[in-house]
């Protein structure tokens, strides 16, 4: 999911930018749309991931206790959990990339250190994981603040919901490229995949929520999805749903992510006018 926006919204804000060149001469404001795109789609991106590393290591932590103490993750994380025991809450799990760049399976360099403290297994309901990090760097841009991951239990439709808040998310940028501000608070329905441990690409979510923030730039930016967005971990692409992004005062720009084919089809609306897009 985070890859493709990325990409998508890069691609929106180049297309975006080229319909305003006729009626705005002023090339500053079409850069500035550029760069806040490219940094709420970075912001997106990063922070997301961190859903996904933590949940991983949770899960795994729960399958290891008993038996050993490290184990791999991403190919390039150990995962120490401590207390090592059945019974001692809460828990430190600690994911340590090491001091220099690593690739990882998903072909993201990461170093430096995601601290979580867990209050009962990820599953239960009531489970609080609370995320801190240690000179951590994806790509060489530093994650800094506090995310909080809450079980809130099983809805009517007996899936698990885990609420997401993030309030005070920071990405500094390398080269000087200066800091993005982002806070978010979504749920993540657990729809399918919960009970194939080993096998996380069959993973199946409904997000839903907000977000927004302020980019490198100084520009306000907010997120809102209006149609579950649903996301399968093994496809590339999100698969459905619709968000509206607003960037300073610019119109307001729909994404219809299509419904729910894995395929890199989605629709741009802004102007009153529909766009296909196609995320590669």
């Amino acid at each position: 999911m985070k890859r493709n926006l990325l990409w998508l919204v890069v691609l929106l804000a180049f297309g975006f930018s080229s319909c305003q060149k006729e009626e705005d001469d002023n090339n500053n404001n079409n850069t500035n749309l550029f760069s806040t795109t490219e940094d709420m789609a970075l912001s997106e991106n990063l922070f997301s991931d961190i859903f996904t590393q933590v949940g991983d290591a949770a899960n795994q932590a729960q399958d290891s206790l008993g038996r050993i103490q490290l184990t791999t993750v991403n190919s390039c994380a150990t995962l120490t959990i401590s207390a090592f025991d059945l019974y001692t809450w809460p828990k430190t799990l600690t994911l340590d990339f090491g001091t220099t760049n690593c690739l990882g399976n998903d072909m993201r360099y990461r170093r430096g250190k995601i601290i979580a403290q867990v209050t009962n297994w990820w599953k239960e309901p009531g489970c609080v994981v609370t995320i801190n990090f240690d000179q951590y760097f994806v790509n060489d841009h530093q994650i800094l603040g506090t995310k909080t991951i809450t079980n809130l239990g099983r809805n009517a439709n007996n899936n698990l919901v885990y609420h997401l808040s993030y309030p005070d998310g920071q990405i500094v940028k390398p080269n000087n490229g200066g800091t993005i501000y982002w806070h978010t608070e979504r749920d993540h329905e657990w729809i399918e995949g919960e009970n194939t441990l080993f096998h996380p690409w069959d993973d199946v979510y409904l997000v839903r929520g907000t977000a927004g923030g302020t980019s490198a730039n100084g520009t306000n930016f907010q997120v809102e999805i209006v149609q579950d967005l649903n996301v399968l971990i093994g496809c590339r692409w999100i698969r459905a749903g619709v968000l509206n992004v607003q960037i300073g005062s610019y119109p307001t720009i729909s994404i219809d992510f299509g419904d729910g084919t894995c395929d890199a089809n989605a629709t741009v609306y802004f102007f009153n006018q529909q766009q296909p897009i196609f995320m590669n």
